[in-house]
């Protein structure tokens, strides 16, 4: 059932309950650097599964249904892929102060490596990277939104694809910002920001009120934007510090597609 009516925009308690599930889960993120810092690699691949799959066997199919183009399937592929290199350059712009700190003489900076505590220390993109991690946590949200406009159980399978992002979002600011010089303080103010952008981004999703073929399209994007993120970002991630643990991260990532591809098939 759509969460709009005719009658204009109808937030159900679910809507509610997985708009605020993400700032739950990007504060656990960010205590998780300080407790855990680099034994989070396997969450981050079971994350990258997740995302995947909520992208092929959810997004990709529900826009399909809704887009009603001459060639429904083109301009599903051709949105997708939008959103996959959109993501993707924004994603290059905001990550470049992991290519900008200094390595330590005698290292490839190509090889697998560690990163010192204090690496990216004076890198202009120290606090600008954070922050434009505060940009996805919107968008996710307003994918919440739209998942909820096309059906409850599209929305529900959005919502803990993004709790899994956000979880990594929370990872990722916390350790940006404190690996540029940032304090406690402000890693924990920047989640603050992350936390409450996935909320506001799904009130805006759900009130959009678009025709069923925008709203196709758009799922389509962000179907392109959770494989950019699942398969270009996450899941490499979480190979690059022990690349000889490739394939239990690889098979962490495939239970997780699993665990969306069940619930896909309860909700049914």
């Amino acid at each position: 059932m759509s969460a709009l009516s005719d009658g204009g925009i109808c937030v159900s308690p679910l809507v509610i309950v997985f708009a605020l599930l993400p700032v739950l889960s990007t504060f656990l993120g960010g205590y998780a650097v300080f407790r855990l810092r680099h034994r989070l690699h396997p969450v981050m691949a079971f994350s990258a599964g997740i995302l995947v799959a909520t992208a092929f066997v959810d997004l990709m199919p529900e826009a399909l249904d809704l887009v009603t183009a001459t060639e429904p399937a083109l301009a599903v592929g051709a949105a997708a892929l939008v959103g996959f290199l959109l993501f993707s350059a924004v994603e290059s712009f905001v990550h470049r102060a992991s290519y900008e700190h200094a390595h330590d003489p005698g290292v490839d900076p190509h090889l697998p490596h560690e990163h010192a505590a204090g690496a990216f220390k004076g890198s202009r993109m120290g606090i600008v990277g954070p922050l434009g991690l505060v940009v996805h946590s919107g968008l996710d949200g307003v994918a919440i939104g739209l998942g909820f406009a096309a059906s409850a159980e599209v929305g529900i399978i959005v919502g803990l694809a993004v709790m899994a992002h956000d979880f990594a979002d929370g990872i990722n600011i916390t350790t940006l910002t404190l690996e540029s010089g940032g304090s406690r303080r402000t890693a924990l103010t920047i989640l603050a920001m992350d936390a409450v952008a996935a909320p506001i981004g799904a009130l805006i999703g759900i009130s959009l009120g678009v025709s069923a073929g925008v709203l196709g399209l758009l799922l389509a994007a962000f179907a392109g934007v959770f494989v950019a993120i699942g398969a270009g970002h996450l899941l490499p991630e979480a190979q690059h510090q022990r690349p000889l643990q490739a394939p239990p991260l690889v098979l962490l990532a495939a239970l997780g597609a699993a665990l969306v591809i069940v619930i896909r098939l309860l909700a049914e």
